[in-house]
């Protein structure tokens, strides 16, 4: 191959290693690595050139907030350095920033919520009796606890062998929990699903749906209308028909 004179190598190798140190201190922040952390850069010759590289990790590493430090050159030829291990608090993991008071307080994440109403449900069912139950929370814990398709709340039926009815109301704060009734299914159907098929009414179209992005989602008393090709009325209102009614929501036409 090309001969390359041991001055030129000692330029590339200095490059190089520069270039390295600038990737590995942006590596660091983005993948928010912290601990003790060792260096191996390819060997330099030049005491200089190992200041320049060292100079150009450090001032890679004043762009990071998390406060890290290096120790220098070891026997070895490694460079040695520290950098804050930065992780989330329980708090943290288990809330989120409260959007009723911008920020200033905080409270309890839908998951976490979720959890706590699958508790509560099974504290009752201990001390009650009733083939159902009717509970009305936040939409946005409604729609965690319901699970995908919903599968979760399947899956917490089958759990307790009852029938478990969940209702979203705008007006409950997210961390309220509104027991509404223990009774028998037939009794607690009727109150949770407040539309029957064949029905017209009138709603309006709150937002998008979002696995369906042709059809618009409303809601009556929490209770939620899957409105076929309603996307396009998004913030109006329209007047549908319901086709079909579930456990957990129903489905309507644009009439």
């Amino acid at each position: 191959g090309k001969f390359v004179g041991s001055i030129d190598l000692e330029d590339t190798v200095l490059k190089t290693n520069i270039e390295a140190a600038r990737e590995i201190a942006k590596q660091l922040r983005l993948r928010d690595i912290g601990g003790i952390i060792i260096i191996d850069f390819i060997d330099m010759n030049s005491p200089e050139h190992e200041k320049m590289v060292i100079s150009a990790l450090e001032l890679e590493l004043k762009k990071d907030r998390t406060k890290a430090h290096v120790l220098g050159i070891t026997n070895l030829g490694l460079v040695e350095m520290t950098r804050k291990k930065v992780r989330q608090s329980l708090d943290e993991v288990l809330e989120k920033v409260c959007p009723y008071c911008e920020g200033r307080g905080r409270i309890l994440s839908e998951d976490t919520m979720a959890k706590k109403v699958e508790r509560e449900i099974s504290r009752i069912f201990r001390t009650r009796r009733g083939e159902a139950i009717l509970i009305e929370v936040h939409p946005s814990v409604a729609a965690v606890i319901i699970g995908v398709g919903g599968n979760r709340l399947s899956q917490l039926e089958q759990r307790h062998g009852k029938y478990i009815f969940i209702k979203g109301k705008d007006d409950l704060h997210p961390e309220d929990i509104r027991v509404k009734a223990v009774g028998s299914r037939i009794k607690l159907e009727n109150f949770a699903m407040p539309v029957r098929e064949g029905q017209m009414i009138e709603v309006i179209i709150e937002e998008i749906h979002i696995t369906n992005p042709n059809n618009g989602i409303a809601r009556v008393d929490g209770y939620v209308i899957d409105v076929e090709d309603g996307a396009h009325l998004s913030g109006t209102k329209a007047k549908v028909q319901i086709t079909k009614t579930y456990r957990t929501y129903a489905k309507a036409r644009l009439i």
